[in-house]
Parts: C-alpha cells; sequence; structure tokens
C-alpha cells in the first residue's frame, strides 16, 4: 500500500500513512451520548475528527489510544457533513521497522524547511567574519558548540513565530544577518560616535540572544511547552546565565582566555534587553546601541513570521485575514475579482 503524507490524502484513495494522535478529548452529544474527539498529524496537516458511540473505532479510542501516540494507519480521506475525516481501516502503533519506509519520530512537529546543519554553519560563519574580539568570538562559540544538539531542534516559540524544530537556529540566523547589517552599516556611517558602536557586541548578542530558549522550552510527542524554569525564570534570564557560566567555565579550564569585563557586560546588556520593555519580559530597557539594534532586529524577525503565517493560514480567496490574530489587524491579502 503507497505511505502518503496527510496533505496528500484525496478523496476516494486507500493509502497508509503515519501520524501522531494529537488529540484525544471525550466529550457528550447533545443527547448525552459519548464521543471521542481526535485528530491526527503529520509535518503538513492536521485532521481532527469525532469518533461515534457506534463505531468499531470508539473501543480501541477508549482503551488503547494514547495522546501522542505515533501509529501507522490504513485510511481513506472523507468529506462529511462534519468536515473532513480520516476512515480508519487499519490502526497499529509504528514498530522501528517502519523507519525504513520514511517513518520519522518527529512526524508531528512541523519543521524549518531550511537544514539545521547549514543554519548553524551559516551563524557560525557570520561570526567569525564580523567579530573582531577574540574573547567574545570564542565565548559565543563555546556554547554554540557545547549545546549544539540543542540548538539544532529547538524551537523559537511556543506558536506565535518559528514555533517548529530549527525554528530557533532560523529565528537566530535571521536577526544575526539583520543585526551584522545594521550594525555595519550605521559604524560606517557614524564614526565619530564616542564609544563607537561596537560591532562584535551587536553580533554575538545577535547570535545568544535567545539563547535561554534551549531552557524555556521543551519538546513533546505533540508540540512544545514550558518548563518549569521557563514559566519561573524565563529565558531572558537565563540567557544571561548562559554567558555568565560559559566565561567562567572557559576561565578556569584555560588561563590564557581573556574577555574584557565591559564587553561580557554589554554582551550580558544586549540579552537581558532584547525584548526592550517590561511587559514584554524584558527585566531591562535598551541603555546601548548594540542592545538597540539586536532588539529591532528581532522584532522585525518575530513581526515578519507571524505575519507569514497568518497569510499562509489565510483562504486564497480572502482579500483579508481574520483579524483575530497575534498582529490583531486583518492583513491584505490582495483585490479579488
Amino acid at each position: 500500500m503507497e505511505i502518503l503524507k496527510l496533505a496528500d490524502l484525496a478523496g476516494g484513495v486507500e493509502a497508509d500513512a503515519f501520524v501522531v494522535l494529537s488529540v484525544r478529548e471525550k466529550a457528550l452529544t447533545s443527547g448525552g451520548k459519548p464521543y471521542w474527539r481526535v485528530a491526527f498529524r503529520d509535518e503538513t496537516r492536521e485532521i481532527a475528527f469525532p469518533i461515534w458511540e457506534n463505531t468499531s473505532l470508539f473501543s480501541k479510542c477508549d482503551q488503547e489510544w494514547k495522546l501522542g501516540g505515533h501509529y501507522k494507519i490504513r485510511t481513506f480521506y472523507v468529506e462529511d457533513k462534519y468536515g473532513g475525516r480520516l476512515d480508519i481501516r487499519m490502526i497499529r502503533e509504528v514498530r522501528e521497522s517502519d523507519r525504513n519506509d520514511g517513518y520519522d519520530p518527529d512526524m508531528g512537529m512541523p519543521k524549518s524547511r531550511f537544514s539545521a546543519e547549514q543554519m548553524y554553519a551559516d551563524i557560525l560563519e557570520i561570526l567569525d567574519q564580523n567579530v573582531s574580539d577574540a574573547g567574545l568570538l570564542r565565548l559565543t562559540r563555546h556554547i554554540f558548540e557545547k549545546y549544539r544538539e540543542e540548538i539544532l531542534t529547538s524551537s523559537a516559540a511556543m506558536g506565535k513565530h518559528h514555533a517548529h524544530i530549527g525554528g530557533l537556529l532560523e529565528h537566530t540566523r535571521n536577526v544575526l544577518w539583520t543585526a551584522v547589517t545594521l550594525a555595519l552599516r550605521y559604524a560606517a556611517t557614524y564614526p565619530e560616535m564616542d564609544p563607537p558602536l561596537n560591532v562584535s557586541v551587536a553580533a554575538c548578542g545577535a547570535a545568544l540572544h535567545d539563547i535561554g530558549k534551549l531552557r524555556e522550552l521543551r519538546q513533546t510527542p505533540t508540540g512544545f511547552e514550558y518548563t518549569p524554569e521557563g514559566n519561573l525564570i524565563g529565558h531572558i534570564v537565563m540567557g544571561r546565565d548562559y554567558v555568565r557560566d560559559a566565561a567562567a567555565e572557559l576561565r578556569q579550564e584555560d588561563p590564557e582566555f581573556q574577555l574584557d569585563f565591559e564587553l561580557q557586560l554589554r554582551l550580558e546588556h544586549t540579552i537581558l534587553s532584547h525584548q526592550r520593555l517590561p511587559e514584554w519580559g524584558a527585566p531591562k530597557t535598551n541603555m546601548t546601541p548594540e542592545s538597540l539594534l539586536i532588539h529591532y532586529a528581532d522584532d522585525i524577525d518575530a513581526k515578519y513570521g507571524i505575519m507569514k503565517a497568518i497569510l499562509a493560514s489565510t483562504p486564497e480567496d480572502a482579500e483579508f485575514s481574520d483579524s483575530k490574530n497575534s498582529m490583531r489587524v486583518p492583513i491584505f491579502r490582495g483585490i479579488k475579482e
């Protein structure tokens, strides 16, 4: 049987698919009869539908299915009065051997369309080309190299922007590129500034501004969630901790490691102030030129990602999106005939 992604299922075609049970909620009809609200998803689509008490799948869902469980199904995709649903003929938990047929343990999670390895390499290359201070560069590379595996898969947020595997890398690369571009332009335009804008601080601060997300968020079978540290402390303060811990490690391991106190202070400030306002979670507002550039580079990438997601979820025949979104305004798609 052909194995398809959920987005490729067409009406009337029977196929196999690997899916995650992303919703499993027991409910009652208006007449008081129990049924299950379920949803299955892969990285391409989520399909939600009811399972009624008088169907053969009801007892399986009731007794065997697990939220976040990974399954191989044989199914038709059908449309009825309740909308699209899966007409499941066979279902079982995935096996290790299913990897040979394309099963991916991260299939239920959206992923960046860019290669994580390439984004990671791009970030290090931008740092190597634009950070002239050896201490700052070594500190930043040390953090990236020590936490490489976590960085490759982390999300940048819970849901608003870059909320997918590789999202932290994608967002960080964008912010780093924008911050360095702005820093180089302003440093060249206003060379008389005293003290001069420090491109090294701007680059390293941009690369590390969201590093605390590694501890703020964790991946679950059905998505990302906040950790206890994330809820109680937050990624901003934890990001500053990454810098302090790495600097202490390097000083202990290598007596020759040197990082100017003020440069480290400026770097820590870029992390603590990158969200700028207390109501946005920032313990400090921007007090240096480098932190100001990083804030706006971060803000524009987050908002651009949000607007991109809104447009992607808006029907093609609609002139405007719904106004119930993170931007709080309808987003214009274009005039329709």
